[in-house]
């Protein structure tokens, strides 16, 4: 029983340190912003919420963009946006 309590808290620990389980990166550019909604679509034809903690204030359409990304259902939420150039 010893033998696998070590490895499994080391499992545990850095599943629980990991801020970014369950996300992943997209990128592309933003052919469309609607501000009430807190949504932009990218050329990948697929639309994504942002979390309100993101601001939309520096970005507009035709910006290449990398964002941080989390499915939940049938919706893609957005904690963090970032140009790409």
């Amino acid at each position: 029983m010893k033998k696998f309590l070590v490895p499994m808290t080391a499992v545990l620990i850095a599943l629980g340190s990991s801020p970014s389980l369950g996300w992943s990166h997209v990128s592309g550019s933003i052919t469309s912003i609607d501000p009430n909604a807190r949504q932009i679509a990218l050329d990948d034809g697929k639309t994504y919420t942002l979390q309100t903690d993101v601001s939309l204030t520096n970005i507009t359409v035709g910006d290449k963009v990398t964002l941080n990304t989390e499915t939940k259902g049938k919706q893609h939420i957005v904690n963090k946006v970032t140009k790409s150039g």
